[in-house]
C-alpha cells in the first residue's frame, strides 16, 4: 500500500472508529435518561459499525487508541448493563406495589358488596 492509499484508510477508519467511540458515550448517556427505546434503536446500530470495522485490516498507527479505546467502551458498556439491571428492579418493585395496591382495591371492593 502506497502512502496515499495508507493515509486515506487511515482517515477512513479513524472517521469510523470515531463513530463508534461518540456512540457508545450517547449510548451511555441514553441509559442514565433511561431512553431505552433510542438506546436499543442506536446499540444495534452500534453493532453493526463495530462488525464492519473489525472486518478489515486495521491501519498500523490506530491500534494503540483502538486498542485504549475498547477498554473504556467495555466499561461503559458493564455501566449500561448495571443500569438496565437497576431499571427492572425498580420496574419489578413498582409491578409489586401496584399488584398489592389492586388488591387492596379489590378487597375493599368485596366488602362493600358484602355490607351491600
Amino acid at each position: 500500500m502506497n502512502s496515499e492509499d495508507y493515509k486515506k484508510s487511515y482517515i477512513i477508519q479513524l472517521d469510523a472508529w470515531s463513530s463508534i467511540v461518540n456512540d457508545s458515550a450517547l449510548l451511555l448517556q441514553l441509559a442514565h435518561q433511561k431512553n431505552w427505546s433510542e438506546m436499543l434503536s442506536l446499540h444495534e446500530k452500534r453493532d453493526n459499525k463495530l462488525k464492519q470495522f473489525f472486518n478489515q485490516t486495521l491501519v498500523q498507527d490506530l491500534v494503540d487508541a483502538v486498542q485504549d479505546d475498547l477498554e473504556k467502551i467495555k466499561a461503559q458498556d458493564l455501566e449500561i448493563v448495571q443500569l438496565v439491571k437497576k431499571n427492572q428492579d425498580e420496574l419489578s418493585a413498582e409491578a409489586q406495589q401496584l399488584n398489592m395496591m389492586k388488591k387492596r382495591i379489590n378487597d375493599y371492593l368485596s366488602a362493600e358488596k358484602n355490607k351491600l
